[in-house]
């Protein structure tokens, strides 16, 4: 009987990975859209951190792929291969920084002071990499120079700064919203 129970409860909690990532998915998606006026302010990046610190570096990792391979073949600033790749890969830089966030709390559902300071600083740097790592790339496969493509980042238009400080302020308030919702989720499975 507990190979039973047991087998049923695994498809549950598969299929409920599948909703949340699906769900999840659609939020962060539909968020770019919608902030699409709002040059480098996404909540994509918060989503994919958080619920790498609540589910786990494989759904985080996953949930990355699945919100790229969409919004970057369906993104309204059109479609390049080589950047979809860097950006994907890039992504992961998220959730290996919600891997540092874990080593050093591993209940992120409410964040006290410090925790949001903590958490600001993580989206800043975080996105600081990942600003840097993608356009250091993209500068070489588009203008073959890393340096031309990390002007680019700040210049002129501040789209780095734009999206590395509007990380910083969104990590500590949205991170423990999204972290408590899919520890509810999860807990009702």
């Amino acid at each position: 009987m507990s190979k039973i129970r047991e087998k049923y409860r695994g498809s549950r909690t598969f299929a409920r990975d599948i909703a949340l990532l699906s769900l999840l998915s659609a939020l962060a998606i539909s968020s770019n859209y919608v902030l699409i006026s709002v040059p480098n302010v996404k909540l994509m990046d918060v989503i994919i951190f958080a619920s790498s610190l609540a589910m786990g570096m494989k759904f985080g990792t996953t949930l990355a792929v699945v919100i790229w391979i969409i919004y970057g073949t369906l993104n309204p600033w059109g479609f390049s291969l080589p950047t979809l790749v860097i950006v994907i890969l890039s992504e992961m830089i998220y959730v290996l920084f919600s891997k540092i966030a874990l080593s050093f709390k591993s209940e992120w559902g409410k964040a006290s002071s410090y925790d949001s300071l903590f958490l600001g600083s993580l989206g800043f740097f975080s996105t600081l990499i990942y600003d840097i790592v993608t356009n250091s790339f993209v500068g070489y496969l588009f203008y073959g120079s890393v340096i031309m493509g990390l002007l680019t980042m700040n210049f002129p238009i501040p789209m780095g700064l734009m999206h590395e400080v509007s990380n910083a302020f969104l990590f500590p308030i949205a991170t423990p919203v999204i972290y408590s919702m899919i520890r509810r989720v999860e807990s009702k499975i």
